[in-house]
């Protein structure tokens, strides 16, 4: 199936632990903070809020994770009323500090949930959506004896549904916000249609675990071919042209 299903949630030694790590790094490379609330906590919001304050500084962007699926409760955060509660927090914890901030979705939402999202993070100043975290549906494709496990299902069976998540959400976006496509990206066809679907950037990271690093490097030869065999000049142009 080329597929993997995990129920990790977020596992860690906390969040102090966690800047310590980012204290002592050498500032090389890009290292993103993932947000996410605690699973007993009541008020979820407070757990992004803090996280944000304690690591400003440290992390070169942050994530807004609402979407997994291993988290209790977390997935209820992308109704727009609770939404507008954490977003506003957390423009108010942000203040003026440039560190861009992403949200991070859920594939199993409905293209009116999906745009409800999308004009919550551009009021907020939300500085992508990412599109999207794993499924808790498990497609009749599936073929491997462990398909019924409990978990979020990533990989290629989530391809379909990843791409029709973000052509919502870039519907709805009409270009005001970056989308950054996730979810069964395994190829450097795959990361083209993304590209040309609306994505301004993409994430992968099954794949890594069935191709290894070398993937990436194919990837991006193949998108510049691509390129190169449509006459376009950058990638901003593909979604512009309509291509």
């Amino acid at each position: 199936d080329r597929a993997i299903i995990n129920r990790m949630g977020f596992n860690n030694r906390g969040l102090e632990a966690f800047a310590d790590r980012l204290a002592a790094r050498p500032r090389t490379g890009v290292v993103g903070a993932n947000l996410g609330a605690n699973k007993d906590t009541e008020d979820k919001a407070a757990d992004y809020v803090l996280g944000l304050r304690r690591l400003k500084g440290l992390a070169d962007y942050f994530t807004v994770n609402v979407s997994s699926p291993n988290t209790p409760g977390l997935r209820a955060l992308q109704g727009r009323a609770a939404m507008d509660d954490l977003l506003g927090r957390v423009a108010e914890a942000r203040g003026d500090d440039a560190a861009p901030v992403f949200l991070k979705i859920a594939p199993d939402l409905t293209g009116e949930e999906i745009g409800q999202i999308v004009e919550a993070a551009i009021a907020w100043r939300i500085d992508a959506l990412i599109v999207s975290n794993t499924t808790l549906d498990r497609p009749a494709s599936l073929r491997a004896p462990d398909r019924g496990e409990t978990g979020g299902l990533s990989g290629a069976p989530l391809k379909d549904r990843a791409m029709l998540a973000l052509q919502a959400a870039a519907e709805a976006a009409e270009g005001r916000l970056p989308l950054i496509a996730v979810g069964g990206i395994a190829s450097g066809a795959d990361a083209f249609a993304r590209l040309k679907a609306g994505a301004s950037a993409i994430q992968i990271y099954s794949a890594l675990i069935y191709e290894g690093p070398a993937l990436v490097g194919r990837i991006k030869s193949d998108i510049a071919a691509r390129l190169r065999a449509e006459g376009v000049k950058h990638l901003s142009e593909l979604s512009a042209a309509g291509c």
